[in-house]
């Protein structure tokens, strides 16, 4: 059934000018403050252990997945057989989310057969780090990302048997800009299924192989049609390639609660740092929302931004959210120009002229267009 698409927030009245302030993109609502010191003095001795605790449990994770995908071609479906020794291996990611201090909520456990048997999509709203353990211990799916992820030490073993799908990232030159030098070639992953061609042929010919979603098939693909992290209070926009491959989806909502510290991995100071305050909170909280599955109209079918608003529209109803008019371009322009919140979640960080008066940039001066 379609839904309805509602009105996303209003677009800033400057088209020129982008107003960092309410920037989703840069965490200025949560400072680093007094309190949050004294509680990261008494929690700093645990962190080590933790970590260490994490860390195992991913290794352990690696390794049952190592073996479940052991002499198996990267391009074809696990046998039944071996996709259950990963079906086990993903409970233990959730020991990474108790190690994080997350406790989790998740309703709706009952759609997720249904989007199996329709052969669905997967699509979240993207807003930590913490959501891909998460939608792994939950649902154990194939991801979509960039190749360099296929070569992280210990990631690139735990999610080996997820059977992936990675593509090359072309970083394109700035307008007016000489022609960036060839790139080099990435490093072969030979347990890594990486697209050399296009991704959307390859996700259309995945997700129309018949044994898609069934014991011994693939798993069904995760795709996060953001594109990027936001702070969690709202909806980016949506690019549509988890909707031009005409499957029904299955829209499941990340809803993080803010404390001191926000969980969102924006433009921060450092990640170390953005991982020690997350550490150093009592408790953090993640309710995690899975909708029944959306299967699209006709109307849907033959124009995927519309299918993708109207999902969209969907999910920022059931997280009672807005819907943001920020999107990836403008985050891949805040992160050329380098701009990031400083480590006190006060101050804005940034070269000399980047940012005007009163906390705005003007893209199209450096050649950017968001």
């Amino acid at each position: 059934m379609a839904a309805s698409t509602s009105e996303a927030a209003p677009a800033k009245t400057d088209d020129k000018r982008y107003d960092l302030e309410n920037s989703p993109f840069i965490e200025l609502k949560t400072p680093f403050g007094d309190s949050e010191a004294w509680r990261m003095a008494i929690m700093l001795p645990l962190v080590i252990p933790r970590m260490l605790i994490m860390v195992c449990a991913f290794a352990v994770v690696a390794l049952i997945n190592t073996l479940a995908a052991w002499n198996w071609p990267v391009d074809k479906p696990l046998p039944a057989s071996r996709r259950a020794w990963v079906l086990f291996s993903k409970e233990f990611m959730v020991v990474s989310l108790w190690m994080l201090g997350f406790r989790v909520k998740v309703t709706g456990r009952e759609n997720i057969a249904k989007a199996e048997e329709l052969g669905s999509v997967i699509v979240f709203n993207h807003v930590s780090y913490v959501d891909a353990p998460a939608i792994m211990w939950l649902l154990a799916p194939s991801g979509v990302g960039k190749s360099s992820v296929s070569n992280v030490p210990i990631l690139k073993y735990v999610v080996r048997a997820y059977q992936a799908i990675y593509f090359h990232e072309e970083k394109k030159p700035r307008d007016g800009a000489a022609p960036a030098a060839p790139p080099k070639p990435p490093k072969k992953n030979p347990v890594a299924y990486v697209v050399t061609g296009s991704v959307t042929e390859v996700l259309m010919k995945r997700v129309n192989d018949p044994t898609y979603g069934k014991p011994g098939g693939f798993p069904m693909v995760c795709m996060a049609p953001e594109g990027t992290c936001s702070d969690g209070r709202g909806l980016l926009e949506f690019r549509t390639g988890a909707f031009v491959l005409g499957r029904p989806v299955l829209p499941v909502c990340m809803k993080y609660k803010t404390n001191d510290h926000n969980p969102a991995w924006t433009q921060v100071y450092s990640e170390a740092w953005h991982l020690l305050r997350l550490l150093s909170q009592w408790r953090n909280e993640l309710e995690i929302i899975i909708c029944p599955p959306y299967v699209p109209s006709a109307e849907e079918l033959a124009d995927p931004k519309l299918y993708a608003n109207n999902v969209r529209a969907l999910m920022g109803k059931v997280m009672n959210q807005p819907l943001l008019p920020h999107s990836h371009a403008q985050f891949l322009a805040l992160k050329k120009l380098k701009v990031t919140a400083d480590w006190t979640g006060t101050a804005i960080l940034a070269p000399p002229g980047v940012v005007e008066e009163r906390r705005y940039i003007d893209f199209s001066k450096h050649g950017l267009t968001a």
